[in-house]
């Protein structure tokens, strides 16, 4: 339960004071945002939260019951470490930088460590959000904001004295965890004024010291870390803000979501933030009357209605739990492509307009035992498969590959070839290859493709293998045109291999071993055959040619100042 206010609290929160010069103003302020950290973001950041994010951020601050009352909000869950795992896009990393700039301007001597898994999320995201929160700052109150610089990975008083005040940025290295060891900042020497009357001085009893974690993206960073930071929680007043969606069913953020008796645990669903609708939070002024400030949330519904949708209405689906609700997953991983996509294009009749399009054979190859496969695609249309054991003798697996190819690509007049060249087939691709050049009058293309090589879009996939699974099929297994015989064995392929994708949003398609491992089938190679086809596009098509937009007249001066800042240095416009 919430603590009743001090009366010092409530002579501020209500401002029931009458200072006389701006230093007093400015003190009593502190106090006021310091008890009322909603208060703190609209008055000085000019910043309206949602509901959710008011409710975490009166948790992390411990404020008073009465400051729970005004906002009618629930004042009954443990107080300073806040969980909030959440769907997507409902303003976390701005909830972070409104906490940063609370802690650090209304609690003197104080410490707040950021942590993120990589450096994108607190240089690029929060930094950002800081960043814009400081113009905003000083803008308003610029007694309070030109005391601090802001770096590339702290924040630090100008006052070199001041040193130990500060904010700082740790990316979360579980090989180096001693990055973010031994932080504290409790500053209690002297609680209960003995000193002061001992020496005759005045005790100052200002909020000072203490420390503030934030853990961006929680579910990412490793339990290493988070053990670390156990010990600057350890001390009195700790505050902890670990907001991110929550990608694992393990690991520490899995784990203490369930422990009630600790944390303030709020599950943030896309639902609460929706942008069609308008939200409303009270705001009492300083002449004591009350507003009622509107704002629109975050996300629009066709985002969780097409997740939703993708997952046949499945609330309980993983991939709703995950981005939408902000719960756990029930497992670590997802199926990438869908069992009713497969049906669907197993009794779907072969694309009309697909005959027309030049047939690709692909080629996938087993290890040791493991079958060998081709597949032929036409368009949407999957014109035929098959698998086959490979030969005793290496260049009897050679040569029987790249035969059936030869007959294959002569029965369906194929214009490519594409097969995975990284171990077992490579003998087979480099005789297709040299093969065909020796031919070329038969105007076929081969394609020596790796499934293992780093992914094109290196922010979202990890190797060519994901871009395959994942955005390629898909893609075409969804498109209501897509058509597949009925192959033994290929639907159960198709719909076996799952995904995981990790807090900086990169995804990764289980591997074959991987496969093999969890459910004991043997490898999918006619289902890698025929998605190989798909990637024939990705090499042969050129990236589209965009269109210049013309600069907005709102940022025109903008861009003046900066062509005359460069002109100025360089003795030359740059055009």
């Amino acid at each position: 339960m919430a603590r009743s206010a001090t009366a010092q609290e409530l002579a501020a929160w209500n401002w029931q004071v009458q200072p006389r010069d701006e230093g007093e103003m400015l003190s009593w302020l502190i106090v006021r945002w310091n008890t009322d950290p909603v208060m703190f973001a609209i008055e000085a950041l000019r910043i309206v939260l949602l509901p959710y994010q008011a409710q975490g951020l009166l948790d992390l601050a411990d404020a008073p019951r009465e400051v729970y009352e005004f906002y009618g909000l629930d004042p009954t869950l443990p107080k300073r470490q806040v969980l909030l795992p959440s769907g997507h896009g409902l303003g976390k990393t701005r909830l972070s930088a409104v906490a940063i700039w609370w802690h650090l301007l209304c609690r003197r001597f104080s410490k707040t460590i950021c942590t993120a898994p990589t450096s994108d999320q607190l240089t690029g995201g929060l930094w950002g959000e800081l960043r814009k929160m400081y113009r905003r700052l000083k803008k308003r109150w610029p007694a309070l904001a030109e005391e601090w610089d802001i770096l590339g990975s702290s924040i630090q008083h100008k006052n070199p004295e001041y040193g130990d005040w500060h904010v700082i940025a740790r990316t979360s290295r579980a090989d180096k965890p001693e990055g973010l060891q031994g932080a504290h900042a409790m500053d209690t020497d002297d609680e209960m004024g003995d000193l002061a009357a001992l020496f005759g001085e005045d005790h100052d009893n200002a909020p000072s010291g203490g420390i503030l974690i934030i853990c961006e993206e929680a579910s990412g960073i490793n339990d290493v870390i988070r053990e670390t930071l156990e010990g600057s929680l350890s001390e009195e007043g700790a505050r902890l803000l670990a907001p991110g969606n929550p990608t694992r069913a393990d690991g520490w953020f899995a784990r203490d979501m369930e422990r009630h008796d600790r944390y303030a645990v709020h599950h943030l669903d896309c639902r609460m933030s929706d942008r069609t609708k308008v939200y409303t939070l009270p705001y009492r002024d300083f002449g004591g009357r009350v507003h009622h400030i509107r704002s629109r949330g975050f996300v629009h519904p066709r985002y969780w209605d097409g997740i939703i949708g993708e997952c046949d209405g499945n609330e309980d689906a993983d991939r709703v739990r995950v981005r939408v609700r902000g719960m756990k997953p029930r497992s670590s991983s997802e199926q990438i492509i869908r069992t009713h996509w497969v049906d669907a294009a197993e009794h779907r009749q072969p694309d009309d307009a697909s005959g027309a399009e030049p047939a690709i054979i692909g080629l996938d190859f087993g290890l040791t035992a493991d079958k060998h496969a081709m597949a032929v695609r036409r368009g949407y249309t999957m014109v035929d498969g098959d698998e086959w054991l490979p030969k005793d003798e290496p260049e009897q697996i050679t040569l029987d590959a790249a035969d059936r190819a030869i007959e294959a690509q002569q029965l369906h007049r194929a214009r490519y070839i594409i097969g995975d060249s990284n171990g077992v087939g490579r003998g087979a691709m480099e005789y297709l290859a040299r093969y065909y050049s020796e031919r070329p009058e038969l105007n076929v293309t081969v394609i020596m493709f790796n499934s293992g090589e780093g992914a094109v879009d290196k922010t979202r996939y990890y190797r060519r293998r994901d871009e395959m699974w994942f955005p390629k099929g898909r893609a075409w297994f969804a498109d209501p045109r897509c058509s597949i015989p009925r192959i033994p064995g290929l639907k159960t392929q198709l719909t076996v291999t799952q995904y995981h994708e990790d807090t900086t949003r990169r995804i990764r398609a289980e591997s074959k071993q991987e496969i093999k491992a969890r459910t004991g089938q043997e490898s999918g190679n006619l289902a890698d055959a025929l998605l190989q086809t798909l990637m024939v596009q990705t090499y042969a098509a050129s990236a589209p040619k965009e269109e210049q937009t013309p600069w907005p007249k709102a940022l025109s001066k903008h861009f003046q100042r900066w062509r005359a800042s460069q002109e100025a240095s360089s003795g030359y416009l740059i055009r």
